[in-house]
């Protein structure tokens, strides 16, 4: 038995780990009606393509005052820094990335040092950075980048409001303030925008799994109360279907799930050859793991990209594909 609640919690703890690498509470959304999320203003769910959601991270708006500042030298070490970077402009200066930072395509041409758990020491040294932008506050990793004897600052990483406060800060510190201030207002609108289109229809809980379920199924990866995905769900009139004092990214037990018990079951898939079947295999692979309401009425989807584990200024695009794969069985 405390082998298997170490073997959970040490998927628990890579999950979280991987989240940050590959990654990195929104006010109450108005009133609800007793059934389901707020009603919309007098308007049907309107048939808005995710292509109209402005991707901040290659098209930014830059204050005029701050659109020619100089900046520092930045070496970022995930890809929500490095979005955020790119976002306020300073796409100049990021000296150094790591090799999960791949957006947007530009950034291919900045020097990679590796990933932090095998960081190119003599690389990073040699790229000379004025500061290192690290997500999260590990200390396994803020110990790391102190030990090279270079300045390092830390971004928060877990939840909606981290974002915020994200943003925020690397404005602060390379000069953006007004830039940050515009695209958190930004960003809040697209989300804004997002919620009210999903206005109308029934709220569902919803267990999000941040990793693929293996087959034969085992502890779940996934998203509790605290994470950014749970703020989405609230966002968007759901409900987490983990109970409240789950951690935000944890391994729960099958026992659990089977207790929680969801309608829907979103598995976020780094990559579509993890599930070349799509839904189809997911579900498969879930009605083993016993009955559960979300495999009887097939509402088991499949949410596939690396950008969906990613805290960044592009949060809109992965609410609006969650909302999307929620509102789907409503209609089947």
């Amino acid at each position: 038995m405390k082998a298997r609640c170490a073997a959970a919690s040490a998927r628990g703890a890579r999950t979280l780990v991987w989240i940050l690498a590959v990654a990195i509470a929104l006010p109450a959304c108005g009133p609800r009606t007793p059934g389901g999320r707020a009603p919309p203003d007098s308007q049907e769910r309107q048939a808005t393509p995710a292509s109209i959601l402005r991707d901040y991270v290659i098209d930014p708006k830059l204050a005029a005052e701050e659109a020619d500042k100089a900046c520092q030298r930045i070496l970022s070490t995930a890809p929500s820094a490095t979005e955020t970077c790119c976002a306020l402009g300073l796409a100049r200066c990021l000296v150094g990335r790591t090799r999960y930072c791949t957006y947007p395509p530009a950034v291919a041409s900045v020097t990679s040092i590796g990933a932090l758990n095998d960081l190119n020491v003599e690389t990073l040294l040699g790229l000379a950075p004025d500061m290192v932008l690290v997500s999260g506050t590990s200390r396994a990793i803020t110990d790391r980048i102190a030990r090279l004897g270079v300045r390092f600052e830390t971004v928060p990483d877990v939840s909606l409001n981290d974002l915020y406060e994200g943003i925020r800060r690397v404005g602060e510190l390379c000069g953006r303030p007004q830039t940050a201030d515009g695209l958190i207002a930004a960003v809040r609108a697209d989300l804004g925008a997002v919620a009210a289109r999903f206005a109308a229809g029934p709220s569902e809980r919803v267990l999000i799994a941040t990793a693929p379920l293996r087959d034969p199924p085992g502890p779940v990866d996934a998203a509790g109360p605290g994470s950014f995905y749970d703020d989405l769900l609230h966002l968007g009139g759901h409900a987490n279907a983990l109970p409240p004092g789950s951690r935000p990214f944890s391994s729960v037990t099958l026992e659990a799930v089977l207790h929680a018990d969801p309608d829907v079951i979103v598995e976020l898939v780094p990559d579509a050859a993890a599930r070349p079947l799509g839904d189809a295999d997911a579900l498969r692979i879930w009605a083993k793991v016993g009955d559960l309401k979300a495999v009887a009425a097939g509402r088991v989807y499949t949410l596939v990209g690396p950008q969906h584990f990613v805290l960044g200024p592009r949060i809109a695009r992965t609410f609006e594909a969650l909302c999307e794969l929620i509102h789907r069985g409503e209609s089947e």
